[in-house]
């Protein structure tokens, strides 16, 4: 039998492997950030030269905001979202260090406060460290792996807010229910008293006359 050569070298087998593997072993630091009415709130992330910036975000369907990054050093605006509820952006440090500014505008609400979970990672990038005749299909397969990465756990991190949305809704019908049928009893123990008291009154005058 003949044997099939490798797809690919073996040092791109293992830049390869170990790409994915800091691309998917490496836990995400995923924040939670409540953001008050009329109050933008910023963070930066600084990003090493050679390194490639993934960011992703969501937040509820019902109740978006304005999400930008720009360049701190430069003040280029790198990507806005103006009325979405979910959002994937990377871009690529190459020669220095890219100072990243993180911006989540509320300032359109007067009143009501929103919250908004959102992801960083940050990992090298493959076309400093790989050959220029493998750059292109480890680049390909490594971006096609990490775009449906987080397209899964953006898709991940949708259901788990629809379900903890729709557990909240349940719960609050059961707290509306209760609080109905207290509100029942308590009319109807207030009615039949009024009956009663209207009662006692009658005899009590019929007794006088």
């Amino acid at each position: 039998m003949k044997r099939r050569g490798a797809l690919l070298p073996a040092p791109a087998l293992v830049l390869l492997l170990a790409a994915l593997a800091a691309t998917v072993a490496v836990p995400l630091y995923g924040i939670r950030v409540d953001v008050e009415a009329a109050e933008v709130f910023s963070c930066s992330e600084a990003v090493p030269p050679g390194h490639v910036v993934l960011f992703s975000f969501l937040m509820n369907p019902d109740f978006v905001f304005p999400v930008r990054i720009r360049d701190e050093d430069t003040e280029e605006l790198l990507k806005v979202w103006s009325n979405d509820a979910q959002g994937f952006f990377s871009v690529v440090s190459a020669e220095k260090k890219l100072q990243l500014a993180l911006e989540f505008d509320n300032t359109q609400s007067i009143l009501t406060p929103m919250s908004v979970n959102f992801d960083i990672h940050v990992v090298p990038d493959l076309s400093s460290t790989v050959g220029t005749e493998q750059i292109d299909p480890i680049e390909r397969k490594i971006r096609s792996l990490s775009t449906k990465m987080y397209s899964l756990r953006s898709l991940q991190d949708a259901l788990r807010y629809k379900q903890k949305d729709h557990r909240t809704t349940v719960e609050e019908v059961r707290r509306r229910l209760l609080l109905w049928s207290v509100l029942q009893v308590v009319g109807f123990l207030a009615a039949l008293g009024g009956q009663l008291w209207l009662f006692r009154s009658f005899v009590e005058k019929r007794r006088t006359v």
